[in-house]
């Protein structure tokens, strides 16, 4: 079997570690082997040797690991000359050791590599369907300045239950944002099923509780498929008019937004919200939507409670009002980007659940 080729940015990275991989081992064997010839006869330090591969092998590949063994061998057996022990069973024994424990580094650096490829590609592959789920919106859409981020809790796979997306209307801009249930590739088929039936109604002129029916019918069917049916999505829908200075929302179970005004971050409550996604057959007549103001040099900020519920080492909830006061009214994009940091360093980068923003500035004229 060949080996596995890792790519090119995994090659990089490799490249970036190699020369301390190799320099460290090799200085310690000739530090050991320096000492183990001024030390007594009675004292043999020439086994520890065997401590070059082994920290070879934490961050090389199994073939400069092999190389790095190769010198520690050889180095053992120089000692027993050097000592004139070649002929006692003492040396060869030492010698032996120091190739065996360099043989099972060589196979440990060899599935350690095997496995960062295979990482990478996965990331690899989840990058590429997070661009084509998620893809980013426009920088600019009718009077709105558009700014997102998305992080995801899972180690290897960047896409997850959270979601978002923008479409043009003919009235304005409607934003979306919501949260699955679960997270990581589990959530990966209800996310793509919402995202493709919010954007193929975009040119159907819905109003905000039709396209609520519309996404909701759409998880139904998906669950009656799946025989799976406590699979829902909490969700806000907000239409931006080009003209005025309001908003039009809907929630169906979501965090509130927060507009940013000159007094201070708002939350937009919602008086009524309507339940989630997958689950409108418990309240049909909930689909309520509420109008707020949205004037210019104002901010939107739409999340998933995945920022919310952030928690750091002391259990303490990230305080997502309290920094937004502190931000100010940045527009889209680098207040999605302070508070994604921000969030990331309140949880020492331990994300426990996936979160997403996404912003709308509204700009003056």
């Amino acid at each position: 079997m060949s080996e596995p080729v890792p790519p090119p940015a995994l090659r990089r990275g490799r490249r970036s570690v190699l020369r301390p991989a190799v320099l460290v081992p090799v200085a310690s064997m000739v530090v050991l082997g320096a000492v183990d010839l001024a030390v007594p006869r009675s004292v043999h330090l020439g086994p520890l040797i065997a401590v070059a591969p082994a920290l070879t092998a934490a961050s090389a590949g199994p073939g400069t690991t092999a190389g790095v063994g190769v010198l520690a061998v050889v180095l053992q057996f120089l000692l027993g000359v050097a000592r004139e022990e070649t002929d006692t069973p003492n040396t060869a024994v030492q010698v032996a050791a120091v190739a065996v424990i360099s043989l099972a580094l060589v196979l440990y650096s060899r599935a350690r590599s095997r496995r960062e490829s295979e990482l990478a590609r996965v990331r690899a592959m989840a990058d590429a369907t997070n661009d084509v789920l998620l893809r980013p919106p426009p920088a600019r859409t009718g009077p709105l300045r558009i700014g997102c981020e998305y992080r995801a809790a899972g180690e290897v796979a960047q896409i997850g239950g959270d979601f978002y997306a923008v479409a043009r209307t003919r009235e304005g801009t409607r934003l979306l944002i919501g949260d699955v249930r679960g997270k990581g590739l589990d959530a990966l088929d209800d996310t793509a099923l919402l995202l493709g039936a919010f954007r193929s109604a975009a040119h159907l002129g819905l109003s905000l509780p039709g396209l609520a029916a519309h996404l909701d019918a759409a998880l139904e069917w998906s669950n009656a498929q799946k025989g799976a049916a406590e699979d829902f999505a909490t969700a806000l829908l907000v239409d931006v008019p080009d003209a005025g200075e309001d908003a039009l929302l809907l929630s169906c179970g979501h965090p509130p937004p927060y507009v940013l005004r000159a007094s201070g971050p708002e939350p937009l409550e919602a008086a009524r919200p309507a339940p989630p996604l997958g689950l409108g057959a418990l309240d049909p007549d909930a689909w309520t939507v509420q109008r707020y103001a949205f004037g210019p040099g104002e901010t939107m900020l739409l999340y998933t409670d995945g920022v919310i519920e952030a928690r750091n080492g002391d259990g303490t909830f990230y305080p997502l009002a309290e920094r937004l006061a502190l931000f100010g009214g940045d527009d889209g994009d680098r207040l999605a980007r302070r508070v994604v940091e921000d969030v990331v360093r309140h949880t020492h980068d331990r994300l426990a659940d996936d979160a997403a923003l996404l912003c709308a500035y509204r700009a003056r004229e």
